[in-house]
């Protein structure tokens, strides 16, 4: 699956999110300097839709009417550890995870779940 960098940008958020967003909730969430304009959410929203990266989770209430959420399905959740496999599949992934430790690209809180994540695979 092929994602633009705007639709990248969404689904990088709906993954942050703990539940299901709403159009306006994205547009909350995200950054100043986002890549795409808030009137090309629902074309963005649902090229996602369509590539199977994110579902209908259901419904909520917005003012007199009702709004969409959405949230990543499986094939969403895994698209920036396949990214990140494409990129780096002539690197063995150890030396990757190394090198981006050793930069100091992780935070303590992140390295203490990195380390978690590690025992429990043991």
């Amino acid at each position: 699956m092929e994602l633009t960098k705007s639709e990248s940008n969404i689904l990088e958020i709906l993954l942050d999110a703990d539940k299901p967003l709403s159009k306006s909730e994205i547009l909350n969430h995200a950054l100043e300097n986002k890549p795409w304009k808030d009137g090309s959410i629902h074309i963005l929203l649902n090229s996602l839709l369509k590539k199977g990266a994110i579902y209908e989770a259901g419904f909520i209430r917005t003012g007199k009417g009702f709004g969409r959420t959405f949230a990543p399905t499986e094939k969403g959740r895994f698209y920036f550890s396949n990214l990140l496999m494409n990129i780096t599949k002539n690197a063995e992934p150890y030396k990757v995870f190394s090198q981006l430790i050793q930069e100091g690209s992780f935070s303590d809180s992140e390295l203490t779940e990195l380390e978690n994540l590690i025992k429990s695979r043991k």
